[in-house]
């Protein structure tokens, strides 16, 4: 795990040096968001049903043109869930009764691409796509008894949102937005991590 998390780094290290080194003025934008996040499907129904509050994404893109940008992004999103006890049935075929607590951290790391619908209006909507890897921890508890995995997998993400300029024709504002994650998760018996994320931050320009 230690050996990915040193290539991921590198790897979105590099990436933001290339993109330091061919940006001009105004080209290059840094977004800041705090992200809700809403577990979806069998994640919410099998793990965590609970939201988690507990998130922050941040991205830098670069402008090729006034509607079209891509970057880089990355979070950290904490889920976090404890059931009443209840009678769980083991794989050596014993019964426990205990209670039940899942603890999941997700920590993306996305290639994205931002397209302005209109790049002129006061209010400028957006649609965006990425895809990359997601490391994940995933930690459980029955009673006293824990065991806890780590993991990098893939996902992809959908989404779409508005940025308001502070001023008219400026190039900092506020980003509202909500995105929709596809996280494949096939251990320990279950299928996904996806999510339903809910965005608000600021963006602004690197000089």
């Amino acid at each position: 795990m230690k050996n990915i998390k040193t290539v991921l780094f590198t790897i979105s290290t590099f990436m933001l040096l290339s993109l330091a080194a061919s940006a001009q003025k105004g080209a290059l934008q840094m977004n800041l968001n705090y992200n809700y996040g809403i577990p979806s499907g069998s994640f919410n129904s099998d793990l965590v049903s609970n939201s988690s509050p507990r998130g922050a994404r941040g991205s830098i893109m670069y402008s090729f043109t006034d509607r079209l940008s891509a970057g880089i992004e990355s979070g950290y999103q904490d889920y976090y869930q404890k059931y009443p006890r209840d009678l769980y049935h083991l794989p050596n075929s014993q019964d426990v009764s205990a209670v039940l607590t899942n603890s999941i951290q997700n920590t993306p790391f996305l290639l994205k691409a931002r397209y302005s619908l209109l790049p002129n209006a006061p209010v400028k909507p957006y649609v965006s796509v990425g895809a990359g890897a997601n490391m994940i921890n995933f930690k459980q508890y029955l009673g006293e008894f824990g065991s806890a995995h780590s993991n990098v997998g893939f996902l992809a993400q959908g989404g779409l949102g508005v940025i308001i300029p502070f001023r008219k024709n400026g190039s900092s504002g506020i980003n509202i937005g909500a995105s929709y994650e596809y996280a494949p998760y096939k251990k320990n018996g279950y299928d996904n991590l996806n999510t339903i994320d809910l965005q608000a931050g600021v963006v602004f320009p690197i000089h």
